[in-house]
């Protein structure tokens, strides 16, 4: 049996217990020990493999910080400063559709399971108010909460893909951006070609000065991270302790409270999923097996750029979860996409776009499933939407990527 099709037996052991709803984090343990076993590392070799990738510095700053961003939307959300930031933007903008992006993508910058749903009511009044149809509500709402999956670094998936390809999350913000101005342009290009101008809300222009105080007194510590990683340049763990300590002494958090939001509010499930995806990432490292595949689709004459593309947007649509397609592609893909013994960016970049499309068009996808639900949206409907402008966005992002990259 050759190093190949051990690994794509692999990838479809993952598949099928991926079907089978087991948990990411457990499905990569599992497959990360059989993997072992049919590389013949044995018990003590899996063991210390287990222990390097716990270990490994960039697992722990992973881990941290993944825990550290479930802290501040606990925060956020137990101080109901985002309903502070959703009230005050309700009284500042006058165009309806301005007000939609503006919900959804704020709400988008606090990584959240199903986040979808928060903003889910709000755009449900607001665009029945001005005669949108269910589908409409939902897609524009589904559609720009994601258009920061790209860059921000709140998002564990941002943090996985600095950590696979050794490119600090700065750089990944800038080198991404263009993305997330494409995703941006196609919401606001469908929204103002197929959506109403009218515009039933009434701007108080006479507290508007209250409104944006309101607004930046809500949203201070998420400009704060910002400010501190892209332009003092500290480190995302350090600017995100330092915002929630922050946070805690102005808000008055006691300890007891800071216990509860850490057993309440981080989710344990994705900290075990990092470290799943870490070992897996190790153990495939120390069979070198990885370094056959190009040598293995060249043999069979399948395309690679096909193979970067197909793999991600499998496992992305199987799971639902961007950090999932990215978690199982890039170990694999690494040896392709390693030209010269430097990364190919180019290629990088492309195993992104194709897991986050299969991301966003996977019935898996919380956000997805139940938004549908409480929109009562026709799902054939919404998809056609959907697919249509994602279709879109991997066009003009392969187009981007060729050119600039």
């Amino acid at each position: 049996m050759t190093a190949a099709i051990k690994l794509f037996s692999i990838i479809i052991l993952i598949v099928i217990l991926l079907r089978l709803r087991l948990d990411l984090g457990l499905v990569m343990f599992i497959s990360s020990i059989i993997l072992g076993l049919l590389f013949q590392l044995g018990f003590y070799g899996i063991i210390n493999n287990i222990y390097l990738a716990v270990s490994d510095p960039n697992t722990l700053e992973l881990v941290g910080i993944i825990i550290l961003v479930y802290i501040l939307s606990g925060i956020l959300r137990r101080t109901k400063s985002m309903d502070g930031i959703i009230s005050s933007l309700l009284n500042i903008v006058a165009d309806y559709r301005l007000i939609l992006f503006i919900i959804a993508s704020f709400l988008g910058l606090i990584p959240m399971p199903a986040g979808a749903m928060f903003s889910a009511p709000l755009l449900r009044e607001i665009g029945q108010k001005n005669n949108m149809n269910a589908e409409e509500i939902m897609f524009a709402n589904y559609w720009h909460r994601h258009v920061w999956e790209f860059i921000w670094p709140l998002y564990p998936v941002v943090l996985l893909y600095s950590s696979f390809i050794k490119v600090d999350v700065r750089e990944i913000m800038i080198l991404q951006f263009p993305f997330t101005i494409i995703a941006v342009s196609i919401g606001f290009f469908w929204m103002y070609t197929h959506l109403e101008s009218n515009n039933n809300f009434k701007i108080n222009y006479k507290d508007w000065k209250a409104q944006i105080f309101i607004f930046f007194k809500s949203v201070w510590s998420i400009l704060l991270i910002i400010f501190l990683v892209l332009f003092l340049k500290i480190n995302l763990l350090v600017s995100l302790s330092i915002s929630i300590i922050l946070l805690l002494i102005i808000k008055r958090i006691s300890i007891k409270e800071v216990w509860e939001l850490i057993f309440q509010d981080v989710s344990f499930k994705v900290v075990i999923m990092i470290i799943g995806i870490m070992l897996f990432k190790q153990i495939l490292e120390s069979t070198d097996s990885i370094t056959q595949l190009p040598q293995f689709f060249s043999t069979i004459g399948i395309n690679i750029w096909v193979v970067l593309f197909f793999i991600p947007f499998l496992i992305g649509s199987l799971t639902g979860v961007t950090i999932s397609a990215i978690g199982v592609s890039f170990p694999i893909l690494m040896p392709i996409m390693t030209q010269y013994g430097s990364l190919n960016l180019s290629m990088a970049m492309i195993v992104y776009i194709a897991g986050f499309a299969g991301m966003m068009i996977s019935p898996m996808h919380l956000c997805l499933t139940v938004t549908i639900n409480l929109s009562k949206a026709d799902i054939v409907k919404f998809y056609k939407m959907l697919s249509i402008n994602l279709l879109i966005l991997i066009i003009i992002s392969l187009l981007y990527i060729y050119v600039f990259i």
